[in-house]
């Protein structure tokens, strides 16, 4: 998942603010603007583009997309006590990802909301997604996707994901039952029940992330019940005010205004509250562990019922250590939000912007239900006669995807990849100062009309030609980057486009999908995610298998 700032250019300034801004501009007015690139004409001396964005209906990366059309691939402008560096062309990203810029472009910009709620001010409580690049951050992430997000570590959670997906789908189920349209009602065969997918995919994601970091079960009521049900608020509360954009994220010297405001105080009062909720959930595992050692005399968990925290625990344990005793310093509570605040996101709003393509894009519907029809028509039913879809048989579903490829290249979760440099650097031929911002439209870049024909129409065929059926997700393809790319590329990837693949499949062979409401509105948000203003409600029948 992808963090930004950009979320602050939706901010309407309070009086006090819009004074200080325009004083600012004026007074700044003869300042001189950088050398290294032409910038918009619209672009004021130190706020930049802050009034054009400020301004507009319009979305960020639709604005600088724009922009792109005029002033080309690269191009920059300041941005508060910052400066901006756009990229708009997958040949500029590559020069970002590969090669020593990778490098220099390894790091993330730290918003207010990070250094207080996250605990990310130093290096030993800070997460994967902002901690500094460097030997630790290398260290720690190899520790992370061993041991969590490798195909390997995957293979062995695969029970456990399937076992909350399966109780998503049952609680689904019910949920048809209960909102059945009532004119089908005396036909519970082809009622068809109302289901507002937003909720059903946040709790589905997050249930199996859930699972697999911290051990919690939403298929069963037990002592852990209660912290989930804390720890899904709290995050919730995080997201929202992570969303509030903070004025020192783009004018430092102003930040005793996010203090006047209340803004600080209040993110401090709620990353106590956080911490305690996770460092409960730890705890309780800590106890778990030694009442297992004082019954059997050592660990008898098994390495299958061990979820991500209980591997953690067991490394920082060792008495050698992976990575020069890195591992004890290992943040994890930074990191189990991470995991869980990432992969519930992305994954969720992916299948979001999928299924609402497909209703509007019926035909494109059909074929994937020809495909997961023909596919499972020829596979044994289990022992009370329902059809298992498995992981194995995401490979041999090549529409579905190619339906999902397409869907995130039209609606990426994070359309703009922000990074910091850290160093002096070279990129399109023109010279980048250390600590410049770098915004890679993905949005833009993946709508290229040079690479992609009629780059605005949903059309999962494109990735069955010859030409682009090799282009895929992982960061070696930089015109199609949903997950970024680099060293700084998703670690998730794998888990989100397994578990996504899996959810789409079981959706199409399980039930008739259709709008309540005609076509779906695709009217996306702006801010850190591409959100639907408009969430997405589905008329779901169960299809007789």
């Amino acid at each position: 998942m992808e963090y930004s700032n950009l979320q602050f250019f939706n901010f309407q300034p309070t009086p006090i603010a819009a004074f200080l801004l325009a004083l600012v501009s004026i007074l700044l007015g003869v300042i001189a603007v950088s050398h290294h690139r032409a910038k918009p004409s619209c672009a004021l001396p130190m706020i930049g583009l802050y009034h054009v964005f400020m301004n507009k209906t319009g979305l960020i990366h639709v604005t600088l997309g724009n922009m792109a059309d005029k002033y080309g691939p690269i191009f920059s402008f300041p941005t508060g006590g910052h400066r901006a560096l756009v990229v708009s062309s997958w040949e500029m990203a590559k020069e970002c990802f590969t090669g020593n810029n990778d490098v220099v472009f390894s790091n993330r910009p730290m918003p207010l909301s990070f250094k207080i709620i996250f605990n990310a001010g130093g290096i030993d409580s800070a997460g994967l997604s902002q901690l500094p690049y460097g030997k630790y951050w290398r260290e720690l992430r190899k520790i992370c996707v061993h041991n969590l997000l490798s195909n390997q570590q995957l293979l062995k959670f695969r029970h456990l994901i399937n076992s909350q997906v399966d109780s998503s789908f049952n609680k689904l189920y019910e949920s048809c039952n209960k909102n059945k349209n009532s004119e089908n009602e005396g036909d519970s065969a082809t009622a068809a029940g109302m289901v507002r997918m937003d909720d059903w995919l946040g709790d589905l994601s997050f249930n199996v992330i859930g699972r697999i970091v911290c051990g919690f079960r939403s298929d069963t009521k037990t002592s852990a019940t209660s912290s989930m049900e804390r720890l899904t608020v709290a995050i919730d509360e995080a997201s929202r005010f992570m969303s509030i954009p903070a004025v020192s994220d783009t004018f430092p010297w102003l930040e005793w205004i996010d203090q006047l405001t209340g803004l600080t105080k209040d993110m401090k009062h709620h990353a106590k509250k956080l911490d305690l909720v996770v460092e409960s959930i730890i705890e309780d595992h800590r106890q778990k562990r030694r009442f297992s050692r004082t019954k059997k005399g050592d660990d008898n968990t098994t390495e299958d019922e061990q979820d991500f925290i209980d591997i953690c625990l067991s490394i920082m344990e060792q008495p050698q250590l992976p990575g020069n005793n890195y591992a004890r310093q290992m943040p994890i509570k930074s990191i189990v939000l991470d995991m869980i605040g990432g992969g519930t996101d992305t994954t969720k709003l992916t299948t979001i912007w999928t299924l609402s393509l497909l209703l509007n894009n019926p035909h494109v519907l059909d074929k994937a239900k020809e495909e997961v029809d023909a596919h499972f028509g020829t596979k044994t039913k289990s022992t009370n006669g329902e059809i298992m879809v498995d992981f194995d048989d995401i490979r041999n579903l090549v529409y579905i995807q190619a339906i999902i490829k397409e869907s995130m290249r039209l609606y990426p979760a994070s359309p703009v990849v922000e990074r910091l440099s850290s160093e002096d650097c070279v990129v399109g031929g023109f010279h980048v100062l250390a600590g410049t911002r770098l915004w890679v439209n993905v949005w833009k870049v993946q709508r290229d009309p040079e690479v992609w024909d009629d780059p605005s129409v949903f059309r999962p065929e494109r990735f069955l030609s010859n030409e682009q059926k090799m282009v895929d997700v992982r960061g070696q393809h930089y015109e199609l980057l949903p997950f970024g790319a680099g060293r700084r590329i998703c670690p998730g990837l794998s888990f989100s486009m397994d578990l996504m693949h899996l959810v789409l499949t079981r959706l199409i062979l399980e039930f008739e999908m259709k709008s309540p409401r005609g076509e779906v509105d695709m009217t996306a948000t702006q801010g850190l995610m591409s959100y639907k203003v408009v969430p997405l409600d589905i008329l779901l029948t169960r299809r007789i298998l």
